[in-house]
């Protein structure tokens, strides 16, 4: 199914009805129809639960199945799918088809609105490169409702799952969801994710010091797999010889540039791995307490300065705001089935109303998410109330959802 490409406004900020049409009705029914989503179901179809659930998040601070049954029979709701029909669903019906329904329909949805997000909205450069970050957050669970991990001393059977993403742009958003013991180390989860990732010339790839294999580094290299790490302070390698020395240029008001060099690592023991890396070191200056502190960054990008390289490591933290925007006003930190099935249904949908949040406050120079959130909700309100003043159907069709959403008849 072809997408017309759309273009970027002209004008600096962006409306909520600019964002819808990165989903467009269209699109739905079409991937509706291709997937047979609907095919023996007469209530919920499959573009009501993603509006659903789309409402839902933008609407609610704590989503619940409860909050999505309320939600279903919103007279404000059903003029954003109007072809429901039937009057009330129960949060357990919700629950059953949120258990049932096709992932992959989700899924392409997420991927679209991810491809045309990027080609209206991406493009932000750090020297020169898009910056793609890497980190995974944890959520809890039960395991006698789902498989998941044990980490550490865990008690009356509580596991976690892990979610490892990749942030980029300031709003588009990969995660990828583990719920196997395997992947509790970062050295699977992120090494998978990162090799996984569809990257160019143009991409540098940001993580923390949750993966450390020397061995995994090179494997990078190898793959023409750019990256920037930190590792330990003081790391055991090999000098090659000096890289970078422009050193006056190098310091700032509380970082003392060291070095930066050509090294080979060691892999353990006495055991040197063969291939060369870029080791760039500042000091950080503390005149608190008197105690310095080394920074020692790792990577495999030669063309550009240590500051710069530096700055692209601080731009990981980027990625931990993004965690606590997707737990404390996207619902992510609980779920609200605990189904392999439902939650990969909720993840992609929250990871779609995060983009367009996202965006949303990036192009209209919002400086809160929870300002974004509230904006974007009462925006999106009085689009809905402009559709029904300028259709005497709606006007008609949302009197007599009023009537009985107050029970009057």
């Amino acid at each position: 199914m072809a997408k017309q490409s759309k273009k970027k406004p002209n004008k600096s900020n962006v409306s909520v009805k600019e964002l819808l049409e990165l989903i467009p009705d269209t699109f739905i029914e079409e991937l509706t129809d291709t997937l047979e989503v609907d095919k023996w179901v007469k209530k919920l179809k499959g573009g009501h639960i993603f509006k659903l659930v789309l409402f839902s998040l933008l609407s609610s601070e704590r989503l619940s199945l409860r909050i999505m049954e309320s939600n279903y029979k919103d007279p404000l709701f059903r003029i954003l799918a109007p072809a429901i029909t039937e009057d009330a669903v129960g949060w357990t019906g919700i629950r059953e088809r949120l258990m049932k329904i096709n992932v992959s329909f989700f899924r392409q949805l997420y991927e679209s609105v991810y491809t045309s997000a990027k080609e209206v909205y991406g493009g932000e450069k750090l020297a020169g490169y898009h910056i793609k970050k890497y980190d995974s957050t944890m959520i809890a669970t039960f395991s006698h409702l789902l498989e998941g991990m044990h980490v550490g001393n865990t008690k009356k059977g509580k596991t976690q799952t892990k979610l490892t993403t990749e942030f980029s742009d300031d709003f588009l958003v990969r995660m990828d969801f583990f719920k196997d013991q395997e992947h509790l180390s970062e050295e699977t989860a992120l090494k998978e994710v990162i090799e996984a990732a569809t990257s160019d010339d143009t991409d540098i790839h940001v993580f923390d010091k949750g993966l450390k294999s020397r061995e995994t580094f090179k494997s990078f290299d190898d793959d023409s797999i750019k990256f920037v790490t930190r590792v330990h302070e003081n790391p055991r390698y090999e000098m090659v010889g000096p890289y970078w020395t422009d050193d006056g240029q190098q310091d700032s008001e509380n970082l003392e540039f060291v070095q930066d060099s050509i090294v080979k690592l060691y892999k353990s023991g006495h055991e040197l791995i063969d291939h060369e890396f870029r080791l760039i070191q500042y000091q950080v200056k503390n005149p608190n307490n008197g105690k310095d502190k080394k920074l020692s960054f790792l990577t495999n990008v030669w063309d550009i300065d240590a500051a710069s390289i530096a700055q692209i490591y601080k731009s990981r933290w980027d990625i931990e705001v993004l965690f606590r925007f997707m737990k404390q006003e996207m619902n992510l930190d609980h779920f609200v089935c605990n189904d392999s099935n439902a939650i990969e249904v909720m993840l992609y949908c929250t990871m779609i109303a995060s983009m367009l949040l996202l965006i949303y406050k990036k192009e209209n120079n919002i400086n809160s998410y929870k300002k974004a959130k509230i904006k974007f909700y009462k925006e999106l309100v009085s689009l809905i109330f402009l559709e029904i003043l300028e259709n005497p159907d709606e006007l008609i069709r949302l009197k007599t959802n009023l009537k009985k959403y107050v029970k009057r008849e």
